[in-house]
């Protein structure tokens, strides 16, 4: 979840910051936001990685007659 919020927050801050400048400003600070993220210090661990690739390999949705049941699998 921390994800969206990271996101969310990056969105309002630049919103804010949009708002507060000329159009010929906006267009050199969203090079500068973009040139300030760095790819590999934001990337997940390997170890990250692996978790939610075997959680996606158990997580199993299947549609019976009532509904969709969800399920993880052992």
């Amino acid at each position: 979840m921390s994800k969206n919020s990271t996101l969310i927050y990056f969105v309002n801050k630049f919103q804010a910051d949009l708002s507060s400048c000329s159009l010929e400003e906006t267009d050199e600070q969203s090079e500068g936001y973009l040139a300030e993220i760095d790819v590999a210090e934001n990337a997940p661990s390997e170890q990250t990685i692996e978790n939610i690739l075997n959680f996606a390999r158990s997580y199993e949705v299947i549609e019976t007659q009532t509904g969709y049941v969800e399920m993880i699998l052992n």
